[in-house]
């Protein structure tokens, strides 16, 4: 299936998600971004930190016919300590690839003259501009650099003039942190609100429930995303036995709530068992009327006494931990 980062450059290809994204991310919520004027591009490649990397994501941005916004989207499940200088680096590569674009055009119609010709760009000459965001899916807070302000080192004498370096803002859109989940497209409502509140059962109990009409019937590509990202190995057993196609996350997370209570239910009842086995045994009963009087089967019974027997100190609570090990054995 891939990394998680991988799902989640595939994920955020579809221009619908793509736009959402970028609107909520960078634009406070707007509808700045039409997702129809939306269109793939060769994501390109750079030599960053002395390897060749490719953006995640990055589609063109047309107002008609004209390309009016390069827009790139960089997926972590990591914290990137040097995000910054990474995404600027990109933006970089994708105004030096225009520059170059419009030397070659100038070259070819040797339509310069001057100090135009020497750099190869004329007056008039423009380039599209470019912007990215980071979409961050993990569930540390994240405490890397926003700004390449904060990754400068700037002695204590230059402080003041800090503000005459050059700097690049990182944009970042921090899943945990989403306040106005609610505003989101019904998918990534579903994905984002999973992977807000995955490390926290209760709270994802209860946003599952406010969203029961989407949680109803979850589509297999928003399940695998689901997974990917949060390593959901008890969702994953549940959805191995669902035979419908839709997911039915609501019933998955009760089920599995309700599985917890009857675990913790059958546990306290086999604690019980065994302590009262203690004290009939004590009292010198056989196997057969110590089972008639717990109501349980003399295999069972059995099994306890053995435990007890090999274990003459060991108080209820050792003997039914004791048992347990003997039955993962």
């Amino acid at each position: 299936m891939g990394t998680p980062d991988v799902v989640c450059n595939t994920y955020l290809e579809n221009p619908m998600r793509f736009a959402d994204v970028i609107n909520h991310g960078i634009f406070g919520g707007l509808p700045v971004i039409d997702p129809k004027k939306l269109e793939a591009m060769d994501s390109g490649s750079s030599v960053y930190g002395g390897t060749k990397k490719a953006r995640d994501i990055v589609k063109k941005y047309y107002d008609g016919k004209v390309v009016i916004g390069i827009i790139g989207i960089e997926d972590q499940t990591r914290i990137h300590y040097a995000m910054p200088l990474k995404n600027m680096w990109y933006d970089l590569y994708s105004y030096e690839k225009q520059r170059q674009d419009i030397a070659r055009y100038h070259t070819k119609f040797k339509d310069l003259q001057g100090d135009e010709w020497l750099s190869k760009f004329g007056k008039e000459d423009k380039l599209i501009p470019v912007i990215t965001l980071t979409v961050y899916y993990g569930t540390k807070t994240w405490d890397g650099p926003k700004t390449l302000h904060e990754m400068l080192s700037i002695p204590p004498g230059l402080k003041r003039f800090q503000p005459l370096f050059c700097n690049y803002h990182a944009h970042l859109l921090q899943i945990t942190e989403i306040q106005d989940l609610e505003s989101y497209s019904d998918d990534l409502k579903i994905v984002f609100g999973f992977v807000k509140y995955q490390k926290e059962k209760e709270a994802l109990l209860n946003y599952v429930q406010e969203n029961k009409e989407l949680f109803q019937s979850v589509s297999d590509e928003n399940y695998y995303v689901i997974k990917q990202l949060t390593r959901s190995d008890e969702i994953d057993r549940y959805r191995k036995n669902e035979e419908s196609e839709g997911m039915n996350v609501c019933k998955a997370l009760q089920d599995l709530k309700e599985e917890g209570r009857e675990e913790g239910r059958t546990e306290g009842k086999t604690q019980n068992l065994a302590e009262q086995i203690m004290k009939k045994l004590k009292k010198g009963l056989d196997i057969k009327t110590i089972a008639e009087h717990v109501e349980e089967s003399e295999a069972f019974v059995q099994e306890i006494c053995n435990v007890i027997r090999e274990n003459p100190e060991a108080d209820s609570k050792e003997v039914f931990k004791l048992f347990l090990k003997k039955q993962m054995q």
